[in-house]
């Protein structure tokens, strides 16, 4: 039912009636009827419509029209809803509620909906396992956490750590189902993060810290992810694993648990050595790896025996295959080069000032940004020009390595999605909080990083929906904006002239109402009696007409 507006010309002036009408069927067709006349719209009382609306709220049994210019005004017992309704529909698509809940149904406690909560938790509002229990369940409206106690949270933690190896191999082939690629690129790096406070077991350690907090203990972790960038599984090391260790590691889990027909690794050249790149070639697996400096470099680097060729922003040039299957791709980024050109200039610039006030200096000699340009000679330091010449020709560019059957582009672009790995350890460190970590036994902190890792995977989840495009991923910006405006989404107690009680949602802001169109939800109703209804609605697919 509704009001519709009928204009009426009456001596040569336009009048607007206000109809009261509802939609009827009449065999195969819908018609309109009239229920009543509310008269011309100038002439209407809005007190007389407000003292109507009234009296047909007491004839009602589920709905009550309100006022809702003023979202809280008359509004009781206010709670956050934000993307929890989106964020429960994803982990149900996903396939880890069902996981989840089969894990858990050997216990009486609330397990699985406490799992849920942390890790819907980590996305809407990140905090200490024990500030989620004290500060964020009591300000949520999820009347299904209402059971979970502290210790559920906990239990729930070592619960999602237990079963790490089978939620990834759900991730993978949910995966597979979206993308259904014919090579499977995965992309692997790697990250350390730092722990506050005492800790115990073997995998804090002093290490090389990539955050330079190199008077904390570390934990290192790396990423295999989807040349989208979703994540597909990760490792948890001690903090003072080499990422030449990490990778050898990762490529065997990569290898042993995941169903892959064919796989081709991407890794920076930090992660990779000689040795490694011997074992995948024995195994047969293919790779595209960052070269690190060496003769073989140095060869790619000089070579002038074929023409650059343009790969968006950049340009390539292919060094001929070696004996053993290779192929050195020298990439040149002129933006980068111009960078690389004036910071060494300055470097230069300051080299010379200094070797000029006092020669003698050797501490020069151990300046990470001098120490490529200088040299001792008899009994004081030296500027090597020959070594700035050098330099000079590396300038935005660098070299990668590959035996993929892949044509030299596809090497090239498959290389620079690495930064989407390195985005979502920003996530990861930035927006969830990874750090700093708080646990300081090994089983907690592996399940710390397990919650982490699948918010991470929800959140994808939701860009994937948000794009609207089979293989596309919405933008981080976008992401973040239907989050704000998600974020807005409240609910509260609104109690009638008569006494009853009923759930009020507030509006739809900006655009939160992508966030429901691109899983296929209908928004829970702006008022419902009873209460429960609300989020039981917001579980239920969209109406397809």
């Amino acid at each position: 039912m509704f009001v519709r507006t009928k204009r009426v010309h009456q001596n040569g002036k336009i009048y607007e009636y206000l109809l009261l009408v509802e939609t009827v069927r009449d065999g195969r067709k819908v018609r309109q009827h009239t229920v009543a006349n509310l008269g011309r719209r100038d002439l209407l009382d809005p007190e007389r419509i407000d003292a109507m609306i009234r009296g047909l709220a007491g004839l009602a049994q589920t709905s009550l029209v309100a006022n809702l210019q003023d979202e809280h005004e008359g509004l009781q017992e206010v709670r956050s809803l934000g993307g929890l309704p989106i964020f429960r529909r994803l982990w149900r698509e996903l396939g880890l509620e069902e996981a989840v809940q089969a894990a858990a149904a050997d216990t009486s406690m609330p397990l699985a909906e406490a799992a849920f909560a942390l890790v819907a938790a980590r996305l809407l509002a990140p905090k200490s396992k024990r500030a989620t229990f004290r500060e964020w369940l009591g300000t949520i409206y999820a009347p299904e956490f209402s059971s979970i106690a502290l210790r559920h949270l906990y239990e729930a933690m070592d619960l999602l750590q237990a079963h790490k190896e089978q939620l990834e191999k759900i991730l993978w082939n949910r995966n597979q189902e979206l993308f259904a690629p014919e090579i499977d690129l995965v992309l692997m790096d790697t990250t350390n993060t730092y722990f506050m406070g005492p800790t115990l077991g073997t995998l804090a350690q002093f290490g090389r810290s990539k955050e330079k907090q190199y008077h904390r203990r570390l934990v290192s972790i790396g990423l295999l992810a989807t040349r989208q960038g979703v994540p597909i599984g990760y490792e948890v090391f001690p903090g003072n694993t080499s990422d030449v260790q990490a990778f050898r590691e990762m490529r065997r889990g990569l290898k042993t648990r995941l169903q892959i027909r064919r796989v081709i690794i991407c890794a920076d050249r930090g992660m990779v050595s000689d040795e490694i790149l011997k074992e995948l070639r024995e195994d047969g697996i293919e790779y595209i790896v960052g070269a690190r400096p060496s003769s073989a470099v140095e060869d790619a680097i000089s070579y002038t025996g074929a023409n650059w060729q343009p790969v968006d922003e950049i340009k390539i040039r292919i060094k001929p295959m070696g004996d053993d299957g290779e192929t050195f791709i020298v990439c040149h980024n002129p933006a980068e080069a111009e960078h690389d050109r004036a910071r060494r200039q300055e470097i230069v610039a300051r080299l010379r000032r200094q070797v000029r006030e006092n020669p003698s200096a050797k501490s020069l000699l151990r300046n990470s940004s001098f120490k490529s340009y200088v040299r001792l000679g008899d009994a004081k330091v030296e500027i090597d020009e020959a070594k700035i010449q050098k330099a000079a020709r590396y300038d935005g560019k660098y070299v990668l390595r590959s035996n993929a059957d892949l044509t030299p582009r596809e090497v090239a672009l498959a290389y620079r999605q690495l930064f989407r790995v390195e985005r979502a350890f920003r996530e990861l460190k930035g927006p969830l909080k990874l750090r700093p970590v708080y646990h300081f036994t090994d089983r907690r902190i592996r399940a710390h990083i397990m919650v982490c890792f699948l918010a991470y995977a929800l959140e994808m989840a939701l860009r994937q929906a948000l794009a609207g495009k089979k293989g596309a991923i919405a933008s981080e910006a976008d992401y973040h904006e239907v989050m704000q405006d998600l974020g807005r989404l409240a609910v509260g107690t609104l109690v009638a002239a008569d006494g009853r009680s009923f759930l009020q949602r507030t509006a739809l802001q900006g655009r939160a109402h992508e966030a429901f169109a691109a899983v296929g939800m209908r928004p829970p109703e702006r008022l419902v009696v009873p209460q429960a209804a609300l989020v039981a609605e917001a579980s239920q697919p969209a109406k397809t007409t």
